[in-house]
């Protein structure tokens, strides 16, 4: 049964070996790049999420992240840890203590949709403006994916909804997720790039999940 946080933690927990071989390689990875990942969100990160939710890569693709929806304030992020029943946070922090600066964040919860059936807890990565590039991203998804299956929901089926124009639709199968359900209709989402009409594009929805045998 998953058992997520509800609230901020005092300081961020460091990850560590222990969270089933592919993950705990990837944190190796990171390590040999110069960062760590914490589980857990205190109120002085929560800021820090809440700003880096507001870069535009990020804005373009998850628009809500900056706002009362979810990090824009203090309150609005207490209340949204709470939603569903917790979420469990996960921050990818430059150096090697705990209390670097933040690089990157995401996020995993109960989420069920009819689209992944098999797959009720969500997910969701960001990384941010100053560690783009740095070929990061796929072993900090494999880290939440592996941490969040070791930590909070063990043998859960672990998906996500990404839009077909993100880049990083490209990403999550070579970590491991499989293409699940592609929403049939395109539709218009906001866009924060120049030439659109009413600020708009079409785009098409794909739900993906994260096979259950490979986070033994």
């Amino acid at each position: 049964m998953a058992n997520f946080p509800t609230t901020f933690t005092q300081s961020p927990e460091t990850l560590f070996d222990g969270i089933g071989s592919r993950g705990d390689e990837s944190l190796a990875r990171l390590r040999e790049r110069g960062f760590t990942v914490a589980a857990g969100l205190s109120e002085y990160y929560a800021g820090a999420v809440g700003i880096m939710g507001a870069q535009k890569h990020i804005v373009e693709y998850c628009p809500k992240d900056a706002t009362s929806k979810r990090f824009g304030t203090l309150a609005s992020t207490e209340e949204w840890l709470q939603k569903g029943g917790g979420r469990g946070m996960f921050l990818l922090l430059e150096g090697e203590g705990g209390d670097g600066a933040l690089a990157g964040y995401g996020w995993a919860g109960m989420g069920p949709c009819d689209e992944l059936p098999d797959h009720p807890i969500t997910s969701a990565y960001r990384i941010g403006e100053s560690a783009r590039g740095q070929r990061l991203s796929g072993d900090f998804v494999q880290v939440v994916v592996s941490a969040t299956n070791a930590l909070y929901a063990p043998d859960e089926g672990i998906g996500l909804e990404t839009w077909n124009r993100n880049p990083a639709a490209r990403l999550y199968p070579k970590v491991g997720f499989e293409l699940v359900h592609e929403s049939p209709q395109w539709e218009l989402r906001p866009t924060l790039e120049p030439n659109c009409v009413d600020n708009k594009t079409w785009d098409r929805r794909l739900f993906m999940g994260y096979p259950c045998e490979l986070l033994a």
